[in-house]
């Protein structure tokens, strides 16, 4: 079988779970958090067609990391405290992502030598795309996580300002991205990550 194609297939499980969790994790923050909108919407649910987005789940493959799910809708209207809380449900999704990527190193370190190698490949992906997603939602460009962080952390002006210039943002690095700018960035910037949790891993 073509390696291009093994490698898409192994990836499946790795691209479903980090997208599917990373938007769970969303609508339940959020819901803890006194907003409605996500269980009214059908957010509220493990099941990965409900967080599933075509492009985006493309987008991962291709990059290695950039990508999305189908974004969960949230309103702070409901939240107690407004800028705490939509801090929290910006962060805690890829919190949770990197905890996933440590458990899935920590199976692959200690039974990744004794499964199936088609296996071992599959626990590989799922460690790199639960990280690689926490990763690229650090980059302030939309409709990742770091974009709903600056709402907070940034003056109201400093936040409009951005926003006016967020489509151009937006075009300009997707397409530097596809042109293969920041692949080799990001990629270290993972496997750095990936070797950190690993050496956690090993400390706890």
């Amino acid at each position: 079988m073509n390696n291009y194609l093994l490698a898409f297939l192994w990836s499946i499980p790795g691209l479903l779970v980090a997208t599917t969790m990373h938007e769970f994790v969303r609508a339940l923050a959020s819901s803890a958090m006194g907003d409605n909108l996500p269980k009214s919407q059908g957010r509220l649910t493990l099941n990965p067609l409900k967080h599933f987005e075509p492009i985006g789940f493309l987008l991962l493959f291709y990059t290695g990391g950039f990508g999305w799910g189908k974004p969960v809708e949230t309103s702070g209207l409901y939240y107690k405290n407004r800028k705490r809380d939509t801090l929290l449900v910006a962060i805690l999704p890829s919190v949770v992502n990197l905890l996933l990527g440590m458990v899935f190193l920590g199976v692959y370190v200690n039974f990744g030598g004794n499964v199936n190698h088609h296996v071992a490949n599959i626990l590989n992906y799922l460690c790199f795309y639960n990280v690689g997603i926490a990763v690229y939602n650090i980059v302030p460009v939309s409709p990742m996580d770091c974009v709903k962080v600056l709402s907070v952390v940034l003056p109201a002006n400093k936040y409009f300002s951005y926003l006016q210039y967020e489509k151009m943002i937006q075009m300009i690095f997707l397409f530097l991205l596809f042109l293969g700018f920041f692949g080799n960035i990001f990629g270290n910037i993972t496997y750095g990550v990936i070797q950190f949790l690993g050496h956690l891993f090993f400390i706890l």
